[in-house]
C-alpha cells in the first residue's frame, strides 16, 4: 500500500466540495489529474464516498472515518515543512473560523483583528452563522473551529466555557412598559416578541427560560439577523431578548431601553466548540490559546 500527501490532499478537497471539478479547481489542478489521484486512492482503501446524480459525492462511512486520519496528517506535514525550513518561530497558515452571530458580531473582529497583529504569517477566515449550523459544519470539517452560545450536544462535538454573556429583554424607547421597575414575567404575557430564527442560541434560551414560563408567548416574527431585530423593536413591533453586546450601542444612544425583569435571570456563557477526532496543530492549539487568554 502506498497512500500519497497529494491523495490525501484531494481526498480532503472532494470531501468538502462533494464533487470533483470543485475540488480539482480549489487545488489549482485537472480534474481528470484529481479523479485519476482519488481513484488511486479507493483501490487501495475502497470506495470512499457515494456517487449521486449531478456529479455529487457524499462521503460513506469508511470516507468519514478516514477524514480526520487525513487532516492530521496534512497538518503535521506541513508543520515537519515549517519546521525544517527554519520557520518554528513563524507560524503561517490559514483557519477557518465560523461563529454564530453575536460572538461573530460584537466580539471576533477585535479579537481576530488583535490576532492578525500579532501573527501576520496566520490567516483567519471568519463566517458568521447560526449555532445549528455551525455544529454541521464541524461535524463535516468544513471549519477548524466555532464559536457559539449554547452547548452542542452532538457526541463528537466538544464545548470549551469560554466567557459569560447577559442577556436582556428590551422595548423601543416609547414602549408603554419603558421606565417601569417593578415588572415580573407574567407583565410581558401579553406582548408580542421578536425573536431570533430557531437554531440560533438567543433563541434556544428564550425556549428554554422565557417560552416555558409564559405558556404560548405571542412570536410577531422570527428573524435571523440581530440588527434587523432590533429595527423591529425600535419601531415599536414587540419586545425581544437579545444578549447586552448586541444591544449595548442602542441602549447607550436611548434608542431602546432595557425592562427589568426581577424574577428572570437571563446568564449564559459562549464556548468554543471543536470536534473531538480534530487534530490540534500547532497553529490552531496557538489560537485557541490567544483566544482564551484575551481579555478584550
Amino acid at each position: 500500500m502506498h497512500i500519497t500527501l497529494r491523495q490525501l490532499e484531494i481526498f480532503r478537497a472532494v470531501a468538502l466540495n462533494r464533487n470533483v471539478t470543485a475540488a480539482a479547481e480549489r487545488l489549482h489542478i485537472s480534474q481528470p489529474a484529481a479523479s485519476m489521484a482519488l481513484g488511486e486512492l479507493e483501490k487501495q482503501l475502497g470506495f470512499l464516498f457515494d456517487r449521486q446524480q449531478g456529479h455529487r459525492m457524499v462521503m460513506n462511512e469508511r470516507g468519514r472515518v478516514l477524514l480526520p486520519m487525513a487532516n492530521e496528517v496534512l497538518t503535521r506535514s506541513a508543520e515537519i515543512e515549517q519546521h525544517f525550513t527554519g520557520k518554528t518561530d513563524y507560524m503561517e497558515g490559514t483557519l477557518k473560523v465560523n461563529a454564530s452571530s453575536t460572538i461573530g458580531n460584537n466580539l471576533m473582529p477585535s479579537l481576530i483583528g488583535h490576532y492578525n497583529r500579532d501573527f501576520p504569517g496566520i490567516q483567519i477566515s471568519l463566517s458568521i452563522d447560526n449555532t445549528g449550523i455551525i455544529a454541521e459544519r464541524l461535524l463535516s470539517f468544513e471549519i477548524d473551529i466555532g464559536f457559539v452560545e449554547g452547548i452542542c450536544l452532538h457526541p463528537d462535538i466538544e464545548t470549551i466555557e469560554w466567557r459569560k454573556d447577559e442577556l436582556l429583554i428590551i422595548a423601543g424607547a416609547n414602549h408603554p412598559l419603558a421606565g417601569r421597575q417593578d415588572l415580573q414575567l407574567r407583565d410581558l404575557e401579553n406582548e408580542s416578541w421578536i425573536l431570533r430564527e430557531d437554531g440560533s442560541g438567543t433563541r434556544s434560551l428564550f425556549d428554554e427560560l422565557i417560552a416555558s414560563r409564559l405558556g404560548s408567548p405571542r412570536i410577531g416574527m422570527s428573524l435571523n439577523r440581530s440588527e434587523a431585530l432590533k429595527q423591529a423593536v425600535r419601531a415599536g413591533l414587540g419586545v425581544a431578548c437579545l444578549s447586552r453586546l448586541a444591544a449595548e450601542i442602542d441602549l447607550r444612544r436611548g434608542d431602546l431601553v432595557v425592562l427589568p425583569v426581577s424574577d428572570l435571570v437571563l446568564e449564559r456563557y459562549f464556548y468554543i466548540a471543536i470536534h473531538r477526532k480534530k487534530f490540534r496543530g500547532r497553529m490552531l492549539q496557538h489560537f485557541i490559546d490567544y483566544i482564551q487568554a484575551s481579555k478584550d
